[in-house]
Parts: structure tokens; C-alpha cells; sequence
């Protein structure tokens, strides 16, 4: 009976328009001026907007998310990015024999690319397994824009049609099922309620939050934690928090860069006054764990207070020789679950070794990671401790596989 209830409520929160994790993304031009609007919906976190200066050969950007973890981007270019989970889920294998990239591509578009044909080249020739559940929209100055996944084992690229585009959580392929429910039509009612709204309203930055109010969320399932409208002409970025539209504030990407590379609080950035913002320069070493302390995470490597709840612990250290910072995360029976090395915390950035292990102590899975990329041989094992496959990577592009046989 209490099975039948669950089921009958969440269907209920379905059709009621609640959104599970739900975000909502928007752009329109006029041919001389491009604005984005975005609403990133989670439960509850302390978000962040990181600046990256430019390097040799890379861009300078900067990123949104919150827990070191990463959900959109614009560069010094004028291109942004945002990532949105995609409902239904599909087959993403890799059949048409792209470069396999291994890791965090997102951080690529932001240093390499400049516009959006530059990110459809390049996944055109790279394969991002992320798109499985994903759906990507990217906007250049020029107002150019797309929404990037898979479909059916398949790239699709969908442009706009006219000087606007809308994005929210149903698979952008379904959408001639958006007039009728389905349980993927997740923001179907977000999307038509944002382009109603684009076609009525003047394209201005507060016309665009009122689109944000509108769309946000505050239920039990989801929550706006930030939304952020962004001029990618003059790299002018707005900000509010938490679905507080009367608090705004406004950063310019180019003035941000100049700064180096720093982070910020999106809270303390609509309440206090610029010299009283927390955290200017980025601290890394503020996450490391003392001698007796520990993190505890959930089966979702969620950070968890609970230790009933917890199906992993994590401590980090720091090479004083690499200055790399070593995360070992472990299994509740303190056996050794992982060992990672990262070059930044805040965001996170893989550089170095990289282990796995089963929860008996058998190593699964060993490589290198450069600035988050997988390079050289990575190796793994079955769990009764044999060498499965050995794969050798550079710069993140797969060079060969061989088997071991058994």
C-alpha cells in the first residue's frame, strides 16, 4: 500500500509541473546584442563562480557550479555553455568510431573553442559518453546557438529557428511529444511558458529575469540555487541566488580576469559589498582534512553528517613535493576505495595518478589523468584480481585497447 502511494504522489508531482532537478536555459539576439538567461535547479548548495585567467594556448574563462563541481561556462570570447540532464535517457556508444575523450570535456570548450560551430566541430570528432543523460546548449556573441546531444547512437545538432531558443530537461529530440505528458516531458511547460514570454517581452536583462522568476523552482524536489543573465557582447554577467529576484548583481568577465584566478561565493556577491566578499583568491588548501577528521559520503557520493548513511569516508592531504592534492576516499570498513591527485580543488582538476579499488582490496582501475584529461596506460582489473584490457590514452584521445586474454 505504502509502494502504491509513493508511486501515485510522484506522478502527482509530475503532472504538477514539480521538476526533478530541473533547470531552464534561454538566449535571444537582435543581430547586434546577445543575452542568455539560466536557472540551475538542485537541492540546496553553496554555489560558486570560479575565473580562469587565459594560458598558452587556452582561453580565459569563467565557471559556475557548486561543490567543485561544474554546470556552466563562458569564456573571454563570448561563447557560453550550460549543461542540462536530459530526459529520456538514450544509447550513447560510441558507433561512429570518434576519438574517445577521456575526461571532463566541458572544461575544453571553455579553453578552446571561441564559437559554436567550434564546439560541434568538435564533437563531430570527439565522443563525450555524458550525452547519454545530457543535453548541452551553446551561444556565441554572434547569436549563434545550439543544442547539442545524442539521439538513437546519433550526434544531433538543433540551431534556432529565428532569434531564440529555449532549453529545459526533456530530450530536445522529443519534442513533438511536449504538448502531451510523458514522464520525460520534464520542463516541457518551462519551455513553452519561457518562449510565450521571449515573444511577448523586449529583449532587455530585466525582461530576462522576469522570465527567471517565472520558470524557477521551489518545491520539495528542486530548488533555483542561482540564475544568471549574460550580455556575451560586453561580457557582462548578472547573478541572483536561492530565486531572489530583487538582489542582482552584476561582474564583468574581462574586469574578473584580470584579477587572476579567484572564486566567488554567488551569496556573498548579491549581499555584501565587493570588499567584504569571502574568498577572493582561490584556497585550495582550506579543504584539507586534519589527522582525525574525515568527509562522509552517501552510495550517491553525496557529503552526508549521518554516518548510518554513509557508504564511503574520504580524506585529503597534500604533496608537499608535487603540491598536488591527494584524495583517498575508503569503503566503511576502512578499506582503500580510491586515490586521486588533483593539480585544483576549486574547481576540481585531475593531474596525476589515479586508483580504483573493490571493496575486497583488489586494485580495479590504475591510469594517469593530465589537467583532467586520461593519459598514457590505464589498466584494468575483474574483481577476482586478473588484468582484464590495457588502454593506452594521450591528451585524452584513446590510441589503442589490448585484451588480456584470461
Amino acid at each position: 500500500m505504502k509502494y502504491s502511494k509513493s508511486i501515485a504522489l510522484l506522478v502527482l508531482l509530475l503532472q504538477a509541473g514539480m521538476q526533478l532537478f530541473a533547470c531552464t536555459v534561454f538566449m535571444c539576439t537582435d543581430g547586434k546584442r546577445t543575452l542568455v538567461g539560466s536557472n540551475e535547479d538542485f537541492k540546496k548548495r553553496n554555489s560558486q563562480v570560479w575565473f580562469i585567467p587565459a594560458s598558452e594556448g587556452r582561453y580565459g574563462y569563467a565557471l559556475f557550479g557548486y561543490d567543485g563541481s561544474v554546470q556552466a561556462g563562458i569564456n573571454e570570447k563570448g561563447l557560453f555553455w550550460d549543461g542540462l540532464r536530459a530526459y529520456p535517457y538514450t544509447e550513447a556508444g560510441n558507433i561512429c568510431e570518434r576519438l574517445d575523450i577521456g575526461g571532463n570535456v566541458l572544461h575544453k570548450i571553455a579553453e578552446e573553442c571561441a564559437t559554436v560551430d567550434d564546439v560541434i566541430s568538435l564533437f563531430e570528432k570527439y565522443y563525450w559518453e555524458g550525452f547519454r543523460v545530457a543535453q548541452l546548449m551553446v551561444v556565441d556573441k554572434t547569436g549563434e546557438n545550439a543544442i547539442i546531444t545524442y539521439y538513437n547512437n546519433e550526434l544531433t545538432v538543433t540551431k534556432k529557428a529565428g532569434n531564440h531558443q529555449v532549453c529545459t530537461n526533456f530530450r530536445i529530440n522529443c519534442r513533438e511529444d511536449s504538448e502531451n505528458f510523458h514522464w520525460y516531458n520534464i520542463g516541457s511547460r518551462r519551455l513553452r511558458k519561457a518562449e510565450k514570454m521571449i515573444n511577448e517581452l523586449e529583449m532587455t536583462v530585466d525582461n530576462f529575469f522576469s522570465i527567471l522568476d517565472a520558470t524557477h523552482q521551489n518545491n520539495i524536489v528542486a530548488k533555483t540555487i542561482y540564475s544568471t543573465v549574460c550580455d556575451l557582447g560586453t561580457g557582462d554577467i548578472y547573478i541572483s541566488v536561492n530565486g531572489d529576484f530583487d538582489q542582482i548583481f552584476k561582474i564583468n568577465i574581462s574586469e574578473e580576469l584580470h584579477k587572476g584566478k579567484h572564486s566567488y561565493f554567488l551569496s556573498d556577491l548579491v549581499i555584501n559589498e565587493i570588499n567584504n566578499i569571502r574568498d577572493i583568491e582561490i584556497h585550495d588548501d582550506r579543504y584539507l582534512t586534519g589527522n582525525n577528521e574525515v568527509i562522509l559520503l552517501d552510495k550517491k557520493w553525496e557529503k552526508t553528517t549521518r554516518r548510518k548513511k554513509a557508504k564511503y569516508y574520504r580524506k585529503i592531504e597534500k604533496d608537499p613535493e608535487s603540491n598536488l592534492y591527494i584524495m583517498k576516499d575508503y569503503f566503511m570498513n576502512d578499506t582503500l576505495q580510491g586515490v586521486s591527485y588533483y593539480s585544483s580543488l576549486n574547481p576540481e582538476i585531475l593531474d596525476g595518478r589515479y586508483l580504483v579499488y573493490y571493496e575486497s582490496g583488489n586494485i580495479k582501475v590504475e591510469g594517469y589523468f593530465k589537467h583532467r584529461l586520461m593519459d598514457g596506460e590505464w589498466s584494468y582489473w575483474s574483481a577476482d584480481g586478473k588484468l582484464d584490457s590495457i588502454v593506452k590514452y594521450k591528451d585524452g584521445i584513446k590510441q589503442s585497447v589490448k585484451y588480456v586474454p584470461s
